[in-house]
């Protein structure tokens, strides 16, 4: 439907006694209605970039999807009562249906959406719903910061680079720079995590002792806060780094890791302990190396069968009751896959679980994945572009606090190649997750 068919929704005019819109509801002025025979010539043609026809009210959170598709498109309508042959059934409760979505609009989209809604009986009594929406204040969104945008006759979810367009930022152009729109500064960036990463990276004079600290200021200076209106915001990439590990885990629910142990050596063997970790990086990043400790012995260097089992026999571990085998493997090569695991995860995806996986006789990380630019047998030879540059310029930061491994990807399957007398599997890309298998040395 061209905009020039919308637009016909605008002409007409209510006359007085007739069903009045949201529209007039909230601004107290006369609202457009579409005649019966627009009706059926809009009907007539179908599905497309401007026009929804649904047979029935359901799904709310599916028709919120909708509604935010079509007004951060190019505005359009959807029509209740009409089935999938282009035939008008009617809806049963029409008052209903149009109290639901103004409660949807104002209640369930960010920023609300102020519709035209109408309603429109034919001589043999049907009545159907008609909610047209105008793409006046995009982008909107749902209250879980989920973007959608209409394409041919369904809806999808935005790209990243599509965000860029909405937000009318040029460089707004990766997943870790999307703002949070419901988290604030002053509530969820841990200062004193913040300002001991700048103030080491940069030492200096920082603030006064009467304002406080620029913490906005920097966050934005850093990328990792936008500016919309008078409110500055933290992005994806700031709540990770900097976030107060419990409102992070609260505001971005897929700030989280997957910790396993298996009494086998592969997924189908039972489970002898899990734990879901959730925080910002730092958090994810410590929890993970306690559990890798609790399960593994890391080594500087290979170590030889007598320091293996003089190892084993200086401390009683009770889990070594229940569990077959303990490996051995070179620390810095694990921590190296567990680094990149948190800052090249793509951050995206919400149905896709990161998880770091313990064996008897090795370690496997898989995480969500963006695709590669290059082939995967990029990264054996030092070459990649990562996916959240941000991410990773801080958080590989001595200053972050994560330990500073050196040599990446190369130097993972060389050392640890050497150290277990067995090359590392992968890493492999498929499904959306990355995969990456180190064997230990038992």
């Amino acid at each position: 439907m061209s905009r020039k068919r919308i637009n016909s929704y605008r002409r007409p005019r209510q006359s007085p006694g007739s069903e009045r819109s949201y529209y007039e509801y909230l601004v107290s002025s006369p609202a457009p209605a579409i005649t019966r025979a627009e009706l059926v010539r809009l009907v007539r043609g179908g599905e497309d970039t401007y026009l929804e026809l649904k047979v029935r009210f359901s799904n709310i959170e599916k028709l919120t999807a909708e509604i935010i598709a079509l007004a951060n498109t190019a505005g359009g309508a959807m029509v209740f009562g009409v089935n999938d042959q282009l035939r008008i059934e009617g809806v049963d409760d029409p008052e209903d249906i149009e109290a639901q979505l103004r409660d949807i609009c104002a209640n369930q989209i960010q920023p609300p959406v102020l519709p035209f809604i109408n309603k429109v009986a034919f001589d043999n009594g049907r009545r159907i719903v008609v909610l047209e929406v105008e793409s006046h204040d995009p982008p909107h969104r749902t209250l879980d910061d989920r973007f959608y945008l209409r394409d041919g006759s369904s809806k999808r979810e935005a790209t990243r680079e599509e965000l860029s367009r909405l937000y009318h930022e040029a460089f707004l152009t990766r997943f870790e720079q999307v703002p949070i729109f419901t988290s604030w500064i002053e509530n969820d960036i841990d200062e004193s995590l913040f300002w001991s990463y700048v103030r080491g990276i940069n030492p200096g004079y920082w603030g006064e002792p009467t304002k406080g600290f620029p913490t906005d200021f920097v966050l934005r200076d850093m990328g990792l806060a936008i500016k919309l209106g008078e409110e500055t915001i933290p992005t994806i990439g700031g709540l990770l780094l900097f976030g107060r590990s419990d409102r992070t885990a609260e505001v971005f629910p897929r700030a989280n890791l997957l910790l396993t142990r298996y009494s086998g050596t592969d997924s189908r063997a039972p489970v002898v302990e899990r734990i879901h970790a959730r925080g910002n990086l730092l958090s994810l990043f410590d929890a993970a190396v306690a559990f890798l400790n609790r399960y593994a012995d890391l080594w500087d260097v290979r170590p030889s069968r007598r320091m293996v089992a003089e190892q084993a026999s200086v401390a009683e571990r009770p889990e070594e009751t229940f569990i077959r085998g303990r490996a051995n493997y070179h620390r810095a090569s694990v921590l190296e896959a567990l680094i990149n695991s948190l800052v090249h995860r793509d951050w995206g995806p919400r149905d896709q679980q990161a998880r770091l996986n313990i064996f008897d006789d090795s370690i496997e990380i898989v995480n969500p994945s963006p695709a590669m630019e290059l082939p995967i047998i990029s990264l054996r030879y030092g070459v990649a572009s990562p996916p959240n540059p941000r991410l990773k310029a801080i958080a590989t930061n001595q200053h972050y606090g994560v330990p500073v491994v050196n040599g990446g990807v190369p130097m993972l399957f060389a050392e640890s190649t050497a150290f277990a007398r067995r090359a590392p599997e992968g890493p492999t890309i498929a499904n959306g997750e990355f995969r990456l298998k180190l064997f230990g040395l038992c």
